[in-house]
């Protein structure tokens, strides 16, 4: 019997499948706003892309730094919303879909055990899924 446990016991397939199951929520739940999605992705990517970061990181103290990379990583959201990609107005949907693709990247990598090789691979997924938030924001 297939047990989810070993399914999903690489976070490197805990973000795929995150990635595909929002995703397709997205798309069925908001069809024709392919930008919400697109926040999400951009949103996800970085933040797995600066958690990457985290694998160097002694195991006892990942928990607490992945919560502060987490935090940085929405407020740098938040900063980016609010000037750079600021083209009419700050758009707290935008920002709220971002933020939600931080918090499940952070989901993803919390409480993996795995080293360096593995933050290589997670920074990897992070910046294809950054691209290609980038490409369905701004579709």
């Amino acid at each position: 019997m297939l047990r989810v446990e070993k399914v999903a016991d690489h976070p490197l397939q805990r973000a795929a499948g995150a990635v595909l199951i929002v995703g397709v929520a997205y798309g069925l739940a908001f069809p024709d706003r392919t930008d919400y999605l697109g926040h999400f992705l951009a949103g996800f990517g970085a933040t797995l892309g600066l958690l990457s970061l985290l694998y160097t990181v002694p195991l006892k103290s990942r928990p607490i730094a992945i919560v502060i990379v987490t935090l940085i990583a929405v407020s740098l959201g938040w900063a980016t919303e609010e000037t750079i990609f600021k083209l009419a107005i700050f758009d707290p949907v935008d920002f709220f879909n971002q933020s939600l693709g931080a918090v499940v990247a952070a989901a993803v990598v919390l409480g993996d055990p795995r080293g360096a090789v593995t933050g290589l691979w997670a920074f990897s997924i992070g910046f294809i899924t950054l691209v290609a938030g980038f490409v369905f924001a701004f579709a």
